[in-house]
């Protein structure tokens, strides 16, 4: 009897673990147009094992992605169009909630990279994000990896995105500005950003705007120096998903993210895109630290009201007393 007790208790517990194992959230990768394995992006899979990978090429259905934590979108072929059904699937399982978008945009350079940002941004308008690809380049004569346009971006995240912050640069080369669009109107990330937008990666103040190709920046001046935005973030609390949008990407492009060493500039590419994605399939962190945001700024606007009223009673009281 005790040998079938034990016997039970031993298949209950590998099932338990089976059950566990398969229980890996699912990290889905539109790699549009990507003929062979890109080896940063192995080298991603190869590192972060505590999800479940899968990798598209071709196409996408609602079907292929509907069990994804959390989406990357690629344009590897800067020639291949994303289709009319392959937006749609992506809106349909971004309004399933609960989701993280990662869309990587690029530059405006002539070699073609610019034929990736009308492509993204028509992403980024269906799923209803304010974030856009800026029609330009920015570059760094600060921060870089011995050229201005091998930016060493800065990761600075806004507080709700803490979590994503590293010691050292990460490579966006060649990158685009991440701007937002919002009630007809384009607009600048640096000073200020929209409600529910927070900025992530940045230039150093030695940062400028290059252009290449047509048409000119939807909102920077060519010559511009100072901070640019090169990667930011979109939350929607009331579906409890996010949207990343980097103006470069992980992998691919010319030379990913992912990268720890470039033109002998020590880089922390690995680990931020690591903390990228955990944080995008496990993303508590950031609503916990969106409601303490909220609340400590209901405080601030409570609180001088409450010092007020405090004052009018102790007013009321001393005027009292005197007429005593």
């Amino acid at each position: 009897m005790r040998t079938k007790v034990c016997l039970l208790a031993l298949i209950l517990l590998a099932v338990l673990i089976a059950g566990t194992a398969s229980a890996k959230p699912v990290v889905a990768v539109f790699a549009k147009g990507m003929i062979k394995m890109n080896l940063q992006l192995e080298w991603m899979i190869g590192n972060i094992t505590d999800v479940e990978w899968k990798v598209f090429t071709e196409t996408i259905t609602y079907d292929d992605i509907k069990d994804a934590k959390m989406l990357i979108v690629v344009l590897v072929d800067i020639d291949a169009e994303f289709a009319d059904e392959e937006i749609s699937a992506i809106v349909k399982w971004f309004n399933d909630g609960g989701k993280t978008l990662w869309l990587c945009g690029d530059s405006d350079y002539k070699g073609g990279d610019f034929k990736r940002i009308p492509k993204m941004n028509k992403i980024a308008e269906a799923v209803g994000t304010v974030l856009r690809n800026e029609h330009t380049e920015g570059v760094d004569r600060g921060s870089n990896c011995g050229k201005p346009y091998r930016v060493a971006a800065l990761i600075n995240p806004d507080d709700v995105f803490g979590e994503l912050k590293v010691s050292k640069p990460v490579l966006f080369h060649g990158p685009g500005i991440i701007v937002a669009y919002k009630n007809g109107k384009w607009m600048p990330l640096e000073d200020k950003a929209p409600e529910n937008v927070f900025r992530i990666a940045w230039t150093s103040d030695k940062g400028a705007v290059a252009e290449f190709v047509e048409p000119l920046p939807e909102v920077h001046e060519v010559g511009y120096e100072g901070k640019l935005v090169l990667m930011a973030a979109e939350v929607f609390p009331d579906k409890k998903n996010i949207v990343f949008y980097s103006a470069e990407a992980p992998f691919d492009h010319y030379r990913g993210m992912w990268t720890t060493i470039y033109h002998d500039v020590s880089l922390d590419g690995p680990a931020f895109v690591t903390k990228v994605v955990k944080l995008g399939v496990n993303p508590e962190p950031v609503w916990k630290a969106l409601e303490q945001k909220k609340l400590m700024n209901t405080l601030m606007m409570v609180l001088p009201i409450v010092v007020i009223v405090i004052i009018a009673v102790i007013v009321v009281l001393l005027l009292k007393k005197k007429k005593k």
